[in-house]
């Protein structure tokens, strides 16, 4: 197995936080280019993944699955409605809340484009073995509630900093 293969460096230096951001960034270039050649922005793209999943999503429901702001969503979902790709309505009994479901057209495009994706996303996972999957998905989640807190302690520090006038 290549260093590269076991998350360290050329030296086989233990990997570092530079090390799992490089690997994140990786992958988020992946997708990046799977989106632009589709011709989507990362959001629209994503706004679709989680329409296809969801079989039709409110906004706010694209906005928690993708971790873009409801702004960002609105924009993609936008973009997705002028070209044909999604109609947008309203929820049941709501003025408020927006519904977002795919066209005929829509349909078609994620057909071409976005579950081919989907499916390989699903092909490259099951190709790690359940143990690794499991552990993968564990590490990952400890990982990501690690940075949540100290991230937390980062901006409320910010916070109280401000408040004291930016002492």
């Amino acid at each position: 197995m290549s260093s590269r293969q076991e998350g360290g460096t050329p030296q086989g230096d233990v990997p570092s936080v530079r090390t799992i951001d490089s690997i994140f960034r990786e992958s988020d270039r992946l997708y990046y280019e799977v989106a632009r050649g589709c011709g989507l922005s990362n959001a629209a793209f994503w706004s679709l993944v989680s329409i296809v999943i969801r079989g039709g999503a409110t906004q706010g429901q694209i906005a928690e699955d993708t971790a873009y702001s409801r702004q960002t969503v609105n924009s993609a979902v936008k973009s997705l409605e002028s070209r044909g790709l999604v109609a947008i309505g309203f929820e049941e009994g709501s003025r408020r809340n927006k519904t977002v479901s795919l066209t005929a057209e829509g349909k078609a495009f994620c057909a071409r484009n976005v579950r081919p994706a989907m499916d390989a996303e699903e092909r490259a996972f099951a190709s790690l073995s359940l143990r690794d999957r499991r552990e993968f998905a564990r590490l990952v989640r400890i990982y990501v509630d690690a940075i949540d807190v100290e991230l937390g302690r980062v901006m409320e520090s910010r916070s109280k900093q401000k408040e004291g006038g930016g002492r």
